[in-house]
């Protein structure tokens, strides 16, 4: 089954501004969104308080991002560097 990925609009101003900027860097992001969309499971899940959502390192930076199976939807929450990211 293929999910369907849906942004935050802070992640998507984020990854706009990536396409530009850091071409190598979003490549990578474009193709653990691939794998994401999938299979959301090969991320990790998070424990409390962010319960719910899961995350997957994309080099120094983390990707935090929720999916829900029946609705066959991923939503993507937060991309920050891993030291900001929680």
């Amino acid at each position: 089954m293929t999910y369907t990925i849906v942004a935050d609009p802070d992640v998507e101003a984020t990854f706009r501004k990536m396409k530009t900027k850091d071409v190598a860097r979003f490549g990578q992001i474009v193709k653990k969104l691939q794998e994401i969309g999938e299979n959301p499971e090969i991320g990790k899940p998070l424990r409390r308080p962010m319960q719910g959502r899961w995350r997957i390192h994309i080099g120094h930076h983390v990707l935090i991002y929720k999916f829900e199976k029946k609705k066959g939807l991923i939503t993507l929450v937060k991309y920050a560097h891993h030291d900001e990211a929680y």
